[in-house]
This record gives C-alpha cells, sequence and structure tokens, in this order.
C-alpha cells in the first residue's frame, strides 16, 4: 500500500507537533522544577534558576518556533513537489481525447 503525499503531510506534521509540543513541556516544567538547583549557580550575575525560568524559556520557546517554521516549509515544500509530479503523471497517463 502506498502513502499518498497528503498521509506524509499529515504524519510529518503530527510527528513534528508532537515532538515540539513534548520538547515546550520540558522546558516549562524542568526549569521551574530544578530551580532551586539551579540557582546555587550565577550566570550573568543572577541565580542560574531565576535566568532559565526568565531568560532562557522564552529562547527556547523561539528556537521551537524556529524549528516548526522551518520544519514545515521543508515538509510542504515536499508536498508540493510531490503533489505536481502526480499530476504531472495523471495528465501523461491520461489517454488523448478527440477533437469535437
Amino acid at each position: 500500500m502506498s502513502d499518498t503525499p497528503r498521509q506524509r503531510l499529515w504524519r510529518g506534521t503530527s510527528w513534528l507537533t508532537g515532538a515540539l509540543l513534548l520538547a515546550w513541556l520540558l522546558v516549562s516544567v524542568l526549569g521551574p522544577w530544578f530551580a532551586r538547583d539551579l540557582n546555587a549557580w550565577q550566570w550573568f550575575g543572577f541565580p542560574l534558576g531565576y535566568w532559565v525560568a526568565g531568560q532562557g524559556a522564552l529562547l527556547a520557546y523561539l528556537l521551537i518556533i524556529l524549528i516548526y517554521i522551518v520544519r514545515m516549509e521543508r515538509i510542504e515544500a515536499r508536498y508540493q513537489r510531490e503533489t505536481e509530479a502526480r499530476a504531472g503523471d495523471a495528465v501523461a497517463a491520461a489517454p488523448p481525447t478527440a477533437p469535437s
């Protein structure tokens, strides 16, 4: 059984969304969870736990957004190429029509 381009698009989109949601969850939960332990170290004059919660999480969220944009552009470009190739194959395989 051959997957259609639409099925591959949906599978790629679902996998990417799930992976990035997991990354978001880890950043949102693990940073505050270990904040007290991280506060033992200083980063630019601030406790590391404070920096991770205040700045690091925001940078991680921006990185997650950038990864989503870049990967989705690649996935959608592949879908567009496969769809155009299938449409071209369908036109080439169609029997010629008689002039009216």
